[in-house]
């Protein structure tokens, strides 16, 4: 049988949040580096995952409106400012 992904979640309209929790799990690394002008995103498999679970959520959850972002540091931890990854939501149409 091929790989499959499956990622549910709960809405939680009361807050708005993901369900994920952004913080990588235990043995999931996952970091973006410059390099020039080219972008580059690291992970080990846990981390492409957990990646690939809030992006999920950020394509299907409709209460999650225009604007609705966060920002990580280029490390994955929170982030307090600049230097900053920052991930938003730019319209709550599906394409």
């Amino acid at each position: 049988m091929p790989p499959s992904f499956t990622h549910t979640f709960e809405a939680d309209p009361k807050y708005s949040d993901l369900s994920v929790n952004l913080d990588l799990p235990s043995g999931a690394t996952l970091k973006f580096t410059t390099s020039g002008s080219d972008i580059w995103v690291q992970a080990n498999q846990a981390g492409w995952l957990h990646l690939a679970r809030i992006c999920a959520e950020l394509g299907l959850r409709p209460e999650l409106g225009k604007g609705h972002h966060f920002h990580r540091t280029p490390d994955w931890a929170w982030s307090s400012g600049s230097p900053e990854v920052s991930f938003e939501v730019v319209a709550n149409v599906p394409a």
